[in-house]
């Protein structure tokens, strides 16, 4: 099967820039009010959608979070709403950035699956937690591959 890359054309650049400058904000507070740069590990909790962000051991930082796709070891970008068995909430959460792309023709959020690069991967999630005013995005191993995902909602500590 041969795929190709979807084309990007300035419009959808303007998305990006926007998207990326939005997730900039959000990540300039979460590191203001959280110190999110400084944590040395994080982990993952599939079964409630949350990561935690820890500092020596100890969490700073906990957030529910939404997957958007992974880049394979061929180097394809693998949109998670193409996923079986998806929650039908994950794919109502995604399917806002696919009719986005329907709606204004951008395939890069639309093609199920394409040749991506690790630039491509960020600038698709940036406009996914764009479009779904996440509180920021980020690239975590998930069910041994890179998943990139966006943060819903910050999760109170105890």
């Amino acid at each position: 099967m041969s795929l190709e890359k979807p084309i990007v054309d300035e419009s959808f650049r303007v998305l990006h820039k926007k998207a990326h400058e939005f997730i900039s904000d959000q990540h300039e507070l979460l590191t203001d009010h959280f110190g999110f740069a400084d944590f040395d590990q994080y982990q993952i909790e599939e079964a409630t959608s949350s990561i935690h962000f820890l500092k020596n051991q100890q969490e700073v930082l906990a957030l529910s979070y939404q997957p958007v796709g992974y880049l394979d070891d061929a180097g394809h970008w693998h949109w998670h709403w193409q996923a079986e068995n998806l929650p039908q909430a994950e794919r109502e959460q995604l399917e806002v950035v696919k009719n986005y792309g329907d709606m204004f023709n951008f395939a890069l959020l639309t093609e199920p699956e394409w040749p991506a690069t690790d630039a491509d991967a960020w600038a698709v999630t940036a406009v996914s937690g764009y479009l779904r005013a996440a509180k920021g995005i980020f690239k975590a191993r998930i069910n041994d591959r890179p998943t990139f995902i966006y943060f819903k909602e910050m999760i109170p500590q105890e």
